[in-house]
């Protein structure tokens, strides 16, 4: 895309807008939701896009080349379900369970959240459990499935508690909800009520006490393709029915801008500025989603700059196979990283509208670096990584 631009004369992003897709043009489908307009757009103008030369090799800052380089990130949802079990107390404690891992990405934080907020307790009221095969299986966390797969079916199976408790409050003739119809009583925070007179309710503890009721438990299952708007429909969502939620393509969206020095004499480059803008759906927790967004793009920029696995040709074994000999980036490398997220309602993703973060952070991140070193110097670097060699080699070709 940045070649085509700059053969046609044309703004990296201003080509990228004259071939934007509304459809997927591998299926034909609508999207579930895109907001890739408005990433571009807020990461330009967080980036100062505007004040790019458009010709390459024309901005120096002393001897130093500078080059402004974007890239469109994209990746896809992938169909996955999972399995959870939500024990609610009537001394107003939870017990939440997943067979689910935490790679360090902030599993135990969101999952407790969002099982906290569908109960209507405060956090520190919530235990999750997870990483046990005698727990609700759940598959194995991978291509950005566990925080949409495990929080749908947490918060199912929070839904599913609440229908058990609803049916016990209207048939309790002490409650003031007794013989209301199920489908007129709603849960907020904790509080069972009539959708049409919220005064007319009770807390659960109130019901489950007077029940004689310890505890009581709900089962969710989570999958890709369910309304949020209508959580029931995810709990009996049929997993090969090609329901409404198949007939779209479903992916989160991104975009990276980037701002590098090259050092002509020496081939090395140093990005200096990062601006990161993604739509990913409902975002769980915007600080962890931040520090998730910002590890992505500084594995970019070693894959695009340093990351380089060296194989003996004799006996085929890694010559470098430690961190000393293998160069990842150091907190020196990188720059201070600016991301931001875009509000994203997508009703068809799962029942929490959550697209999952884990690889768009990376996506597009080497080719961002490669644009902005061409911007920089006029020559289009196309072998990773883009190392000092590479860079003065480039350098001695005439444009």
């Amino acid at each position: 895309m940045d070649d085509l631009a700059a053969q046609l004369d044309l703004d990296p992003i201003q080509v990228r807008l004259l071939n934007y897709a509304d459809k997927d043009p591998d299926t034909g489908q609508p999207w579930s939701s895109k907001s890739l307009k408005q990433c571009y757009a807020r990461g330009a103008e967080l980036f100062g896009w505007n004040k790019r030369n458009p010709k390459a090799g024309q901005t120096r800052q002393g001897k130093l080349l500078v080059g402004y380089g974007m890239a469109t990130a994209s990746y896809p949802v992938h169909n996955s379900q999972g399995n959870a079990r939500v024990r609610l107390y009537a001394d107003g404690h939870a017990v939440v369970q997943a067979g689910a891992t935490d790679l360090g990405t902030g599993t135990y934080t969101i999952i407790t959240q969002v099982a906290a907020d569908a109960l209507g307790l405060a956090p520190d009221k919530v235990r999750f459990e997870l990483g046990d095969t005698n727990l609700p299986s759940t598959p194995v966390s991978g291509g950005s499935n566990a925080a949409g797969r495990v929080s749908s079916s947490v918060y199912v199976a929070a839904q599913d508690l609440w229908q058990k408790l609803i049916k016990v409050a209207v048939m309790d003739a002490k409650s003031p909800l007794f013989r209301a119809k199920p489908a007129d009583v709603a849960v907020i925070q904790g509080r069972l009520h009539l959708k049409a007179d919220p005064s007319k309710g009770e807390a659960f503890g109130e019901l489950m006490k007077r029940g004689n009721m310890t505890d009581l438990e709900g089962d969710g299952v989570g999958r890709y393709g369910s309304s949020y708007e209508d959580p029931l429909a995810t709990a009996n969502a049929e997993p090969t029915k090609k329901d409404h939620a198949a007939e779209h393509s479903m992916h989160a969206f991104g975009a990276h801008f980037c701002e590098v020095q090259v050092d002509p004499d020496l081939g090395t480059v140093r990005v200096t500025r990062w601006v990161g803008v993604h739509a990913a759906g409902r975002i769980l927790n915007p600080k962890t989603a931040r520090s998730q967004i910002i590890g992505g793009g500084i594995m970019g920029i070693g894959a695009a700059l340093m990351e380089q696995t060296v194989r003996d040709p004799h006996l085929a074994r890694y010559t470098n196979a430690s961190l000393a000999d293998y160069h990842v980036p150091v907190n020196a490398d990188i720059p201070d990283m600016t991301v931001e997220f875009i509000d994203e309602h997508d009703p068809y993703i799962n029942a929490m509208g959550v697209k999952g973060i884990g690889e768009i952070a990376i996506v597009g991140v080497a080719a961002a670096v490669s644009n902005a070193i061409f911007h920089a110097t006029g020559r289009r670097l196309r072998d990773l990584p883009m190392s000092p060699n590479k860079v003065l080699a480039a350098l001695r070709v005439p444009a």
